[in-house]
């Protein structure tokens, strides 16, 4: 039996990644930048840093301008985390809740974005550990801030389940060798093929766990 079940959060708890991508194509629309639907696609569970990283791999003063920018812009473009509210988490947390199972959040995002997409719904009380890509030098798909979870939770890879979407998420979770069930993304043709198990919705964790 598992003890734990670590959550992802964009794409998981709130099926937010069509907004960021119609946000980022605003940015760098009004910044002259270049980017094919693909590359936007290719970003799915990454984040701000590891984005302009790969768009200017050369040119650091470029890519640390955009970065700061971006940022700035993102604090005033509006998101409406509940209208995003994955219907299916709140009575999936409830029934983990009832089965003395813990929970912890592992994203990619901001801290303060993971916050408030989670005081804004309400469920913020659900998890004991909120963790931030922020926190790390490298992001997902780099396994470090699953092996901070685990050390943090006290527990065994094999104590815990993961719920991801992105192909960055579950790379990062199989190389904690953590199990991974792999959120099914209708919006985009993510490769889910490294996760142990694919689920319509995120009530089958019951069934896992």
């Amino acid at each position: 039996m598992r003890r734990a079940v670590i959550f992802d959060v964009d794409g998981v708890i709130v099926f937010s990644e069509k907004a960021y991508q119609k946000r980022r194509a605003a940015f760098f629309e009004q910044n002259n930048v270049s980017v094919a639907q693909e590359v936007q696609d290719y970003f799915v569970g990454s984040n701000a840093y590891d984005m302009f990283e790969q768009l200017f791999p050369e040119d650091i003063d470029k890519r640390t301008e955009l970065l700061q920018a971006y940022k700035e812009f993102r604090q005033h473009y509006p998101m409406d985390y509940q209208e995003m509210f994955n219907p299916d988490i709140l009575p999936t947390l409830d029934k983990l809740a009832s089965k003395n199972i813990r929970m912890a959040v592992a994203s990619s995002g901001p801290l303060e974005n993971i916050y408030r997409i989670l005081e804004v719904n309400q469920i913020k009380e659900y998890f004991e550990l909120i963790t931030s890509g922020d926190m790390f030098a490298r992001s997902k798909p780099n396994p470090e801030i699953y092996q901070y979870t685990l050390s943090r939770l006290k527990l065994r890879p094999s104590d815990c389940l993961v719920i991801e979407d992105s192909t960055f998420g579950i790379e990062a979770a199989r190389r904690a060798n953590l199990t991974v069930a792999a959120l099914k993304n209708p919006q985009f043709n993510i490769d889910q093929s490294q996760a142990n198990y694919q689920i319509e919705s995120s009530q089958q964790l019951l069934d896992l766990v």
